[in-house]
């Protein structure tokens, strides 16, 4: 199933904050505060937890085939637990429909051009791995959170609701797809596509056997 509603939950209260429509990592990547749709309310709450060296629980509500009945029950269920006590901003979010619409020959390449990236030479590799050492590790003088056990449980957890969904697409590149392609064809981020591609994605670390 391509899609999902899930919802975001203080770890206090156990209260619902957040009602949200996704698929692939969409439901773990608030964190980052880069999700698109500059909802203040709702970052505001994010980094409060995060002040208390807390973090949101992720709850997958339902799994849907389509994205129209996904964005269906993400109304429904925003008006029935109310706007007013979450902190989402429109009952109603979904984007223009895309439904029958191909990206033209020009447009893909065009994609692909901006999504290279930078050569990783054995040089650039180097550089990079000598500006990571010591004091110029972000992690440097931090003690390890949890351990390696536990970290390979939480990567495992968040990547099984898209095992099948990233098997399919691992098959599609195997098979002469483009990540490019695949992306829009199965609806995952084209960096999560090129990730799974490149073998740099977490996910083959809760799975290695797709590598």
């Amino acid at each position: 199933m391509k899609y999902y509603v899930y919802t975001l939950i203080d770890p206090d209260s156990f209260n619902i904050f957040y009602v949200g429509k996704g698929s692939g990592m969409r439901a773990w990547s608030h964190g980052r505060f880069k999700d698109g749709n500059k909802n203040i309310h709702k970052d505001r709450y994010i980094k409060d937890l995060y002040s208390k060296k807390k973090e949101p629980i992720v709850k997958i509500v339902k799994y849907f085939n389509d994205e129209d009945s996904a964005y269906n029950y993400e109304e429904h269920l925003i008006e029935s637990i109310g706007l007013d006590k979450l902190t989402n901003i429109l009952l109603d979010a979904r984007p223009p429909s895309k439904k029958g619409w191909t990206p033209s020959k020009e447009t893909l390449e065009k994609r692909s051009r901006g999504l290279k990236g930078i050569p990783r030479t054995t040089e650039w590799c180097q550089n990079l791995s000598s500006a990571k050492i010591g004091k110029n590790n972000p992690m440097y003088g931090k003690a390890n959170p949890c351990s390696e056990a536990k970290r390979l449980s939480i990567i495992t957890t968040k990547n099984l609701p898209n095992y099948d969904l990233y098997k399919q697409a691992i098959e599609m590149m195997n098979n002469g797809e483009s990540a490019d392609n695949v992306s829009y064809k199965l609806g995952i981020g084209r960096g999560v596509c090129f990730k799974l591609k490149n073998r740099s994605h977490l996910f083959f670390t809760a799975f290695p056997e797709l590598r």
